[in-house]
């Protein structure tokens, strides 16, 4: 038989449940991935042992009791987790997300039987021994997801599970097996019924994967995308008209994100950051296709999309400066520029835009190069290095100083100050707080006049 590299702290809960008379099972999501030769993040339990009984075994052990009542204990095992949870057996779901009971059961098989996937229902012993009643084991060779049991069912019960399927299938690039995926197209339109976070946190997942187009097509075959991000639909199967382009606009979309490196603020701008162009297409004479102030357009939607989802506000604005700049990429720009672009974008968003742009570019045809935008980032770093003059927080004059010249507070403060900035990053005045004080009182003289 085949042995398993289990963590020691599962080894040590198992081996003390086995000796107190209880039955203890690796359970789930590191099975699965043990029979895939996959490390587990963790490994969790389950056992015919109740909480309370949890309690007495592992008395000497800091155990967290949050999940309690739904029969959860977390056992500490030399810093390790163990989340160990007694067999159970759900009641009627109330709400498309949680039962209304939870009863505890004393078989195994039963506690199997209330899971969502048949790769996510087996159990293991501490010698290898696999407890798979529903063919995991089977599905996970032929690369299948496969709902355990009536996929309507596990569906209704828990509408989660949908995005779930998506998930699972392209993070270990399987198929969903027929019945299953007709299931997950009918049931589609009820994904709206799960709450905004765990819907953003599902889409996260799939987006931080090493190729999440795969997620996102999936997600737009089985009806899932046009209820959680609508806007992104009419992009499918758009056709461009540009000559820069071989691909409908949702193809592009899906490319630029693989190509994108693995942040979740970066693959989301991806995501988004051609969704203006359906509406701002406009034909020349020529039948090339053009559009204007599509960055602009886009940064905007994408804000009122995250905040649909719940994501969190550095969240948002990262994301949206990122579209809202993502087209400024003249091979003409020079080191004047590159300064102005890294203060309107900041130095900590600066390399992702310039990576959103590199994987933009290598979406289009395949001829494009892009070794300028490789050398505007080798440009940028020596900007960044020498410490010249970036933003107005370096500049040698604060807005104290312009209040004692007798500015006011307010709009035109600090429109000044923007305005000395540029001055100084165009090379037009130096960095000298004399010169800058003596312009600054040139400005106000005339708005006096």
């Amino acid at each position: 038989m085949k042995s398993y590299k289990i963590s020691a702290g599962a080894n040590f809960v198992l081996e003390r449940l086995r000796k107190s008379g209880q039955e203890g099972y690796l359970v789930g999501g590191c099975v699965r991935d043990l029979l895939l030769n996959r490390k587990p993040k963790d490994f969790d339990l389950t056992t015919s042992a109740r909480p309370e009984e949890l309690e007495e075994i592992f008395a000497d052990k800091k155990l967290i009791l949050l999940g309690k009542a739904f029969g959860t204990v977390g056992i500490l095992v030399n810093g390790e987790l163990i989340e160990t949870t007694t067999f159970r057996a759900d009641g009627t779901y109330k709400d498309g997300r949680r039962p209304e009971e939870i009863r505890f059961s004393d078989s195994l098989e039963e506690d199997l039987k209330r899971r969502d996937f048949t790769i996510n229902a087996m159990a293991m012993d501490l010698e290898g021994n696999l407890y798979d009643p529903y063919g995991g084991q089977v599905d996970l060779e032929n690369k299948l997801i496969r709902a355990v049991g009536d996929p309507f069912i596990r569906f209704e019960e828990d509408k989660l599970r949908i995005l779930r399927a998506v998930r699972f299938a392209a993070t270990y690039d399987f198929t969903i097996e027929e019945k299953t995926l007709e299931a997950i197209k009918e049931k589609s339109k009820d994904i709206n019924q799960v709450s905004k976070e765990r819907i953003r946190d599902e889409l996260n997942k799939i987006l931080l994967l090493d190729c999440p187009s795969k997620g996102i097509y999936l997600l737009d075959q089985t009806g899932i995308l046009g209820q959680i991000i609508p806007e992104l639909i009419p992009t499918v199967g758009f056709v461009q008209l540009s000559p820069y382009h071989d691909k409908d606009l949702f193809d592009h979309i899906l490319e630029t994100v693989d190509r994108t490196p693995k942040k979740l603020h970066i693959r989301l701008a991806a995501l988004l950051h051609d969704i203006g162009k359906v509406s701002t297409m406009s034909v020349d004479e020529n039948g090339v296709g053009h559009f204007y102030g599509h960055d602009k357009l886009g940064a905007a939607m994408a804000r009122e999309i995250l905040k649909r989802l719940r994501y969190d506000k550095k969240t948002i604005e990262s994301v949206s400066l990122l579209i809202d700049r993502h087209m400024k990429a003249s091979p003409q720009m020079g080191k004047k520029g590159l300064k102005r672009m890294i203060r309107l974008v900041g130095e900590d968003l600066i390399f992702d835009l310039m990576d959103l742009m590199i994987a933009d570019l290598l979406a289009t045809k395949k001829d494009r190069d892009p070794s300028f935008l490789l050398e505007r980032k080798k440009e940028i770093q020596e900007i960044l290095d020498s410490k010249t003059l970036i933003d107005k927080k370096s500049l040698a004059i604060s807005g104290r100083d312009l209040l004692d010249l007798g500015y006011k507070e307010g709009k035109f403060l600090g429109q000044t100050l923007d305005y000395l900035t540029d001055q100084v990053i165009d090379e037009k005045i130096a960095n000298d707080r004399e010169a800058l004080l003596d312009l600054a009182r040139q400005i106000q003289e005339k708005i006096d006049e």
